[in-house]
């Protein structure tokens, strides 16, 4: 069944639980999103929600430059004393079914742990975005580094994508945008003297966390840190063998075999 605001309480008790997420960041991501994304829930016999899921709207780019409407399935988790019940799988079929009533093609999901990954292999989803992970010491380069708006950064980013992607609308990218500013990054454009990137970046500490850097540079994550005060960066880019995402087709479009989920959310 779907969510209604008089569920948003709940609904942030179980996210907290399962994810250790402030209940401030929480209620941020419901003023911010909850408008634009279908919630889905199942409910206990006592009434408290037993799983969630939220429905991002995005779609899926494939080589040949057509896109088709996907959703992506975020915060999808169990109460921790009502796992191994069916309740996720069950959730998982209902929310599938409303979304392809909507003309939704494609549903796609981060699994939060690696483990997971065989779980929803059981219910049809298949490996489908993989990704690389390095980290590089700050270093002072010769590199211009320009704060992007979401706009702006979604225009750069699209010109680096040639193969299968996620594009994500303006909400996600504002929201995206409010992740990295609240964490002291942003949305920003870096010129090497041999590339154009986009970088889309959070601070954790001394790391500065880059969620997504395009074309594959080290020399502009490492001038990003160097710029922003961070010890080191850890970046993450296209083009890797780590899997990292996973997708199904909810009408039988072929899907790609491999894709690049970009920063949005994980």
């Amino acid at each position: 069944m779907r969510a209604a605001r008089r569920d948003l309480p709940a609904l942030t008790r179980l996210w907290q639980a399962c994810f250790g997420d402030t209940e401030a960041e929480v209620r941020a991501f419901w003023q911010a999103l909850f408008d634009c994304t279908p919630v889905y829930l199942r409910r206990a016999p006592d009434g408290s929600p037993a799983a969630m899921l939220c429905a991002l709207p995005a779609e899926l780019v494939g080589d040949d430059g057509d896109a088709v409407p996907a959703a992506y399935l975020y915060a999808v988790c169990t109460a921790p004393a009502l796992r191994g019940r069916g309740h996720c799988r069950l959730l998982l079929q209902e929310a599938e079914q409303d979304l392809k009533r909507q003309g939704i093609r494609a549903a796609v999901l981060v699994p939060a742990e690696e483990s997971l990954f065989g779980f929803y292999t059981r219910f049809g989803y298949r490996t489908v975005f993989t990704c690389r992970t390095e980290t590089v010491p700050a270093a002072r380069g010769d590199c211009s580094i320009t704060p992007l708006t979401p706009d702006g950064w979604q225009s750069l980013r699209e010109l680096q994508l040639y193969d299968s992607h996620l594009s994500y609308p303006p909400e996600l990218l504002r929201w995206q945008e409010t992740i990295s500013r609240s964490s002291g990054a942003g949305l920003y454009r870096i010129e090497t003297g041999d590339a154009v990137c986009c970088a889309a970046a959070e601070r954790d500490g001394e790391t500065l966390l880059v969620r997504e850097l395009l074309p594959d540079c080290p020399e502009a994550a490492a001038a990003l840190a160097d710029k922003l005060g961070c010890r080191e960066a850890s970046f993450r880019t296209a083009g890797g063998t780590q899997p990292f995402g996973m997708a199904k087709s909810l009408d039988g479009t072929p899907l790609p075999q491999r894709a690049y989920l970009g920063p949005a959310f994980e």
